[in-house]
């Protein structure tokens, strides 16, 4: 008898802290998103007219909140998200890959426009740019996205190279900074 309620009690509180270990169901998967977006955080974008939020499919960049007051990594890092997506006047073409555990769609997000201006419109990569930028790093790289196997490695190089060059945040992510505004990079 002591057993059992011993079994029961064990039981008790394994199963709920399972139960949330399990997938939230988010509903079906698109296989892709047009249409304006906006800025929500500096790797998450809200789409008009769509219900749950995109993530960058491969980087992460600072929160924009930590316990409720705003960063200024994070308030750097969105504004520049937000500059990007103007450039393509907020038209964004996305692919998704999977629902993350908070039933955000992870997609590979582009934007046609003239960067640098003057050249004729192309499709740039939303969260490349970033990379590029050094206002995110990589994450998650290790699971390909089916319509794009180099774009794992691409990251990593691009990332590779802002680092090398102390772009954006990495003088800050690397501790040779204490003040969270980083110098302003050079091109």
């Amino acid at each position: 008898m002591r057993s059992l309620l011993s079994i029961m009690l064990l039981l008790s509180l394994v199963l709920p802290v399972a139960a949330q270990d399990r997938p939230k169901p988010c509903g079906a998967l698109p296989k892709s998103w047009d249409g304006l977006a906006y800025a929500i955080e500096g790797d998450t974008l809200t789409g008009v007219g769509l219900k749950p939020p995109i993530r960058l499919w491969g980087i992460n960049a600072p929160r924009l909140r930590v316990a409720e007051a705003e960063t200024i990594p994070g308030m750097r890092v969105r504004a520049a998200l937000e500059d990007l997506l103007e450039a393509g006047e907020h038209r964004v073409s996305c692919k998704v890959a999977h629902w993350d555990d908070r039933c955000r769609l992870v997609a590979q997000c582009t934007i046609t426009s003239e960067m640098p201006r003057g050249t004729p419109p192309a499709a740039h990569d939303v969260a490349l740019r970033l990379l590029e930028d050094g206002l995110a790093y990589g994450y998650e790289l290790g699971a390909a996205l089916p319509w794009d196997s180099e774009a794992s490695a691409r990251y990593a190089h691009y990332e590779a190279i802002s680092r090398q060059a102390r772009k954006g945040l990495w003088p800050f992510w690397l501790g040779e900074s204490d003040d969270q505004t980083p110098p302003p990079t050079t091109k």
